[in-house]
């Protein structure tokens, strides 16, 4: 069932996709599409759960630039992609919580939750990863040590980039650069600017409805990427890739991908 922010943005999408710069035709193999969740849905071969290694998969045969993820913690330490904290949603199993649940235990009983091992050696450096942390160092004070280790043959900004709805969440990977840490707003969009300027990370993404142009030139001004979301129909990406936005996050990669797409990179 949808959520009120999901209902929210299905009606933005339908609302801006009726403005002039929406339905001016871009080049589309511009921007860098971001599969949320890989490439979830009704795929070719049949429907598609998110955050699997299908999902991951089906984004590499189809040349996705991107593709964001959810890391979750084991009991035992295991980095594991996953969205939630439990596996109900998707797997009817809302007894299983995953920060309490050993790895070996989790394989066992939800074998579709892959290791972020896993992604990693099936995407093999030919994807940009958008890796979201879910959990506070603070309160989990191994989190980056557990995580880190895995992103070693990687470059941060290059291959990958760590996000976060809390900014402080990123603050605790002290050997990963700044400048590929990426805050994440829903509709606190000012409140995480200002954290982001405060901490000095590289990039913000938002909601494509509630960054405006003020907000991106002020962002490009200082250095910053940009990344929006969430993207549902073809009108709404014309208008992001007019805006000159980075990133393009959405949901429906299997019907908006273009013909063509850039490499990554």
């Amino acid at each position: 069932m949808a959520s009120f922010a999901d209902r929210l943005n299905t009606l933005a999408n339908h609302l801006w996709a009726l403005t002039p710069q929406s339905r001016r035709p871009a080049n589309c193999a511009e921007v860098r599409l971001v599969a949320h969740r890989g490439a979830h849905g009704q795929g070719p071969d049949g429907r598609v759960l998110e955050n699997t290694l299908e999902a991951f998969e089906l984004c590499l045969k189809m040349g996705v630039w991107g593709a964001e993820m959810d890391i979750h913690l084991t009991r035992d330490g295991e980095p594991v992609v996953h969205h939630d904290a439990h596996c109900g949603r998707l797997f009817n199993r809302p007894d299983i919580i995953i920060a309490e649940t050993n790895f070996r235990d989790l394989r066992l009983a939800v074998p579709q939750i892959p290791h972020l091992d896993e992604v990693l050696q099936l995407n093999a450096g030919r994807m940009h990863l958008m890796l979201e942390i879910k959990e506070s160092w603070r309160q989990r004070s191994t989190l980056p040590q557990r995580i880190s280790p895995w992103l070693k043959s990687l470059t941060p900004g290059d291959d990958y980039h760590l996000l976060s709805l809390v900014p402080d969440h990123l603050e605790g990977f002290n050997t990963i650069p700044r400048s590929a840490f990426v805050d994440v707003a829903e509709a606190n969009t000012a409140a995480i600017l200002r954290q982001n300027r405060a901490l000095q990370h590289g990039a913000v993404a938002g909601s494509f409805a509630l960054m405006g142009a003020g907000c991106l030139r002020q962002l490009r001004e200082e250095g910053r990427q940009v990344g929006t979301g969430l993207v549902e129909n073809s009108y709404v990406l014309n208008r992001e890739v007019h805006r000159g936005v980075d990133w393009v996050f959405t949901d429906n990669i299997l019907t908006l991908l273009p013909e063509s797409t850039p490499g990554k990179g």
